[in-house]
């Protein structure tokens, strides 16, 4: 224990993160437990720019750290810090002049940076020969990430279409409307409708086909799927236990 503390007491927090994810047997059971408090916490930032900033800087911090311990591809993780700083660069200026298009490019920055920290958990998942847990924990990141990446494309959505969205106040910060739209995701990934927010334009009824097909599919095949392999894999395990112990006698 104290040979472990030594190796990280002088490594930058990043690096403490690198290796959290790298080292980790249950790293993206931390990765999922980062993704569902960070549900809790970003209403509590509310419309404070100081600590929204933080809060984005820390959540693709923390994706950052995951997807350089587990991509293989270094030209992903490179476009990976590319679009990090493209997005850090878009919003500080979106801040500074309240130019739309700012924003846009910071939420598809974001978008795309999200949909490479997919890929690369799927792909860490397919080199597994054994599933785990942890790698259940993985399956059910990748369906809270896509719910994120909706939830970006609804902005763009909004941005480039005013009024997309029926239920949504225009006069609202953009913090409240991201946060009502990523709400608005993960509601229609769930499937609960609950009528509260309704898309309007054409292209965000699309959008919100999409993404309800792609949550049944996903939890109807994927999770479904991995779940009974893991079942299966424990079943065999507990059979082969009991033929040794009987073997044994």
């Amino acid at each position: 224990m104290l040979e472990l503390n030594s190796k990280y007491r002088f490594n930058p927090f990043v690096f403490r993160l690198y290796h959290l994810f790298k080292d980790s047997p249950s790293k993206f059971t931390v990765l999922l437990g980062f993704l569902v408090i960070q549900i809790f916490i970003s209403p509590i930032a509310g419309d404070s720019l100081l600590w929204q900033q933080i809060l984005y800087f820390y959540t693709y911090l923390v994706l950052l750290s995951a997807v350089a311990a587990i991509v293989v591809n270094r030209t992903k993780l490179y476009s990976y810090f590319i679009l990090y700083g493209v997005s850090l660069i878009c919003s500080i200026l979106f801040m500074k002049t309240r130019s739309l298009l700012w924003l846009a490019g910071s939420e598809a920055a974001d978008m795309l940076m999200l949909l490479i920290a997919i890929w690369g958990i799927q792909n860490f998942m397919w080199r597994q020969k054994k599933v785990t847990r942890d790698l259940i924990s993985g399956a059910i990141c990748i369906y809270m990430l896509a719910g994120l990446v909706w939830g970006d494309a609804y902005s763009l959505c909004e941005i480039f279409s005013r009024a997309s969205f029926a239920g949504i106040n225009p006069a609202d910060s953009v913090f409240a409307v991201r946060g009502a739209l990523a709400y608005f995701s993960y509601v229609t990934m769930l499937t609960v409708g609950y009528g509260d927010i309704i898309p309007v334009s054409p292209m965000a009824r699309s959008l919100t086909i999409l993404q309800g097909l792609f949550g049944q599919m996903y939890l109807a095949v994927f999770i479904a799927g991995i779940l009974g392999a893991f079942l299966s894999q424990q079943s065999k395990d507990a059979s082969g236990r009991g033929v040794e112990v009987d073997s044994d006698s």
